[in-house]
């Protein structure tokens, strides 16, 4: 009669514990992206190659306050939609108020936050679908004189037509935390 095999029923759940514990550990090291399943889509990848975050900016209008006979603040006041399904955070816009090829003012609305994003101040954030109205809290002057004089008429007058021109910095944070930014020129008029 042949002999039985004696097996050893501990020491083969010790080894097949001991392969799992390895592939979990190798899974946690190497991070999921290494192991995919057929039919399953890679989230991860397809955020990194979305696009520049969008975001609808207009001017809403442009408010001038005499002050004197040679000074006038000017403001601009923007409005910003995010079309986007995430929401954003609208870092800063510079921009340059002309009249023609002769500028106005310029300005900065909004500043580069520094580390967290979270709670900046002078930052704004733009949950989808929705529209923030932004402008400056202490408008530039501008100042009359002999190279002024007839555009500084015109802006005091409200006969003016403006071209603004400049570039906005802006983050869109996507729901697993995967954050796009985005830089871009514009130019637009009013009226």
């Amino acid at each position: 009669m042949p002999e039985k095999a004696i097996v050893n029923t501990k020491a083969v759940y010790a080894a097949g514990g001991g392969i799992a514990v390895v592939a979990i550990a190798i899974f946690f090291i190497f991070g999921q992206g290494n192991f995919k399943l057929p039919g399953v889509q890679d989230n991860q990848n397809s955020a990194q190659n979305q696009t520049a975050p969008d975001m609808q900016l207009s001017v809403k209008d442009v408010i001038v306050k005499k002050q004197d006979d040679k000074n006038a603040q000017v403001q601009v006041v923007f409005s910003a939609f995010n079309p986007n399904k995430s929401t954003l955070t609208l870092e800063t816009i510079s921009y340059t108020l002309k009249v023609g090829q002769f500028k106005v003012v310029s300005g900065d609305i909004g500043v580069s936050p520094e580390g967290f994003l979270s709670g900046q101040p002078d930052t704004y954030t733009i949950v989808p679908g929705s529209t923030v109205i932004l402008k400056e809290q202490t408008p530039p002057v501008f100042v009359r004189n002999n190279l002024t004089a007839n555009t500084w008429d015109s802006v005091v007058n409200g006969t003016a037509k403006y071209t603004v021109e400049g570039h906005y910095a802006l983050r869109l944070i996507g729901s697993n935390f995967q954050t796009n930014y985005g830089d871009k020129d514009f130019a637009l008029t009013f009226p």
